[in-house]
């Protein structure tokens, strides 16, 4: 299984391996971010109807799903 978004904070911070590797923790909050759209975007891939006729890509669609859904939330 991956690792999960929060699971990958949860290491960096209780392990301190970001003092180790020179991350800030607002390095760790946004490589989490990208960890947890593409876990998002792959998700809806995985249930999203293939086969149909579509005018854009499954990718396209899904980016647009994440963007639409989630992007303003989490640009705090």
């Amino acid at each position: 299984m991956k690792q999960t978004a929060v699971d990958y904070i949860k290491e960096k911070l209780m392990c301190n391996e970001y003092w180790y590797e020179n991350m800030t923790f607002d390095q760790i909050i946004d490589q989490a971010k990208e960890m947890e759209k593409e876990q998002i975007i792959e998700a809806y891939l995985k249930n999203h109807l293939q086969g149909c006729w579509m005018k854009n890509t499954p990718e396209e669609y899904a980016e647009q799903y994440y963007n639409e859904t989630y992007e303003s939330k989490t640009n705090i």
